[in-house]
């Protein structure tokens, strides 16, 4: 019976190890493949290197107790009883949890959150105005939150690239790059400064109108919009993807064929609309194009630094 019992959490302590050893590769794949930030914000990336760390040396030595003829105790100082799963069943049923995930991780392909998810996700028109998808409101939000990069990148249009972040900035610089956006008559919004001039249209909404604005993401719509109406959204995130929320401009135009989470490029005017009584800003197109979704289809909202 006590050998029963010692082959039982010889081959326990196996299955855990290689489980272990699963997660690591799972996420060193992640890893080599540059889809570790679709799932996470980039400045969280270093924690990924220290969870493969611990994953091998702790699968490594489940897997050596597990194949070891040497007989092995186990004493923690708590009141409950821990054992092992008794019957193949409950074994199966366990172990399952965690190697399905691991599966599918390595066997189907990464998905970019789409409009499926913006249903049930808060929407913040304009940044500073929020559409919640059950009760359909717009209200005001306050202005915590801010991204940008340095200065010595505030005119890049490129996007994202994978494994960058941009620092927030602070309250100096946010000033200076609202006081650009109100002397220029043509606003390009690229993802690194998507959020802030977000913020700086929805606040100087008065001082945008007539200007010539920019912008990329998928096409979603509410239940309540016209045909001609759409939202260019993005999804923007802090530390994951469970914290994602939608942003994006309300746009007009003829764009009643776009099919929902088709990328385009948008080229309009600024005007101003009445949104469930709220006023935002609205994109009356003069330019759309169709666009493959870029390497980084996400933007990070990473707050303001305060002086």
């Amino acid at each position: 019976m006590k050998k029963e019992n010692e082959e039982a959490a010889s081959f326990h302590q196996l299955i855990r190890g290689i489980i272990l050893i699963g997660f690591m590769l799972f996420l060193f794949k992640l890893l080599l493949t540059n889809n570790i930030t679709l799932l996470i914000a980039p400045k969280m990336v270093h924690f990924i290197y220290f969870t493969i760390i611990i994953f091998l040396i702790l699968g490594v030595l489940l897997i050596l107790r597990g194949t070891s003829d040497q007989k092995h105790q186990y004493q923690c100082d708590c009141d409950g009883k821990h054992s092992y799963p008794k019957s193949i069943v409950k074994s199966l049923f366990f172990y399952l949890l965690f190697i399905l995930p691991i599966i599918t991780g390595f066997l189907f392909a990464n998905n970019v959150l789409n409009s499926s998810v913006a249903m049930n996700r808060t929407i913040k028109l304009g940044a500073n105005s929020l559409v919640t998808n059950k009760s359909i409101t717009v209200k005001n939000i306050a202005n915590s939150q801010k991204i940008n990069l340095s200065p010595n990148n505030s005119d890049s249009t490129s996007n994202n690239q994978i494994g960058n972040q941009p620092d927030p900035l602070t309250e100096s610089e946010y000033d200076a790059l609202k006081e650009k956006l109100k002397k220029e008559n043509m606003i390009n919004i690229n993802d690194n400064q998507y959020v802030p001039m977000m913020n700086i249209i929805q606040d100087n909404l008065k001082d945008m109108i007539g200007k010539t604005v920019t912008t990329k993401g998928f096409v979603y719509r509410e239940k309540n919009f016209m045909q001609n109406q759409i939202i260019v959204a993005r999804f923007g995130i802090t530390c994951c993807v469970a914290d994602a929320s939608v942003y994006g401009f309300m746009a007009k135009g003829d764009v009643t064929t776009l099919a929902k989470d088709k990328w385009v490029q948008v080229t309009g005017t600024i005007e101003q609309t009445q949104y469930d009584g709220s006023t935002i800003p609205i994109i009356n197109i003069k330019q759309i194009s169709k666009i493959s979704a870029p390497e980084q289809p996400y933007v990070f909202d990473v707050g303001v630094k305060i002086e």
